[in-house]
C-alpha cells in the first residue's frame, strides 16, 4: 500500500497524500454526458402498463409480460454506450473526469 522507500523518510512527509498515489483512469471514456435514461424508462413503463391492461381486459392472462424488457429493449433507452472524451491533460474538466 505504501511505498516503503518514501515511508522511511517520514520526517520529510507532511501529509499522507504525499506518500500514496492517486488512482486514475487509463482511457478518457465513459457514459455519454448529459444523456439520461429517465425518458426512456418512463416510456417503457407506460408501454408495459398499457400492454398489461389490454391483456387483462381481453382475458389473455397467459400472454402477460413478466418484465418491462420483454416489451422494450434496455439498449433502446437513452444514455447507452460509451463516448471517447479525447485527451486534454491541461484542462480542469479532464483532470476531474480521469479521477476514479
Amino acid at each position: 500500500m505504501f511505498n516503503r522507500a518514501v515511508w522511511r523518510d517520514a520526517a520529510t512527509v507532511h501529509n499522507i497524500r504525499d506518500i500514496m498515489g492517486k488512482s486514475k483512469k487509463r482511457t478518457p471514456a465513459g457514459t455519454c454526458l448529459g444523456r439520461s435514461q429517465k425518458r426512456g424508462k418512463q416510456k417503457s413503463h407506460g408501454r408495459f402498463r398499457r400492454r398489461e391492461h389490454m391483456l387483462i381486459l381481453s382475458g389473455r392472462f397467459d400472454r402477460l409480460p413478466y418484465r418491462q424488457y420483454e416489451i422494450t429493449s434496455q439498449w433502446d433507452l437513452g444514455g447507452d454506450g460509451k463516448c471517447f472524451w479525447g485527451f486534454a491533460p491541461e484542462k480542469e474538466w479532464f483532470i476531474r473526469a480521469m479521477r476514479k
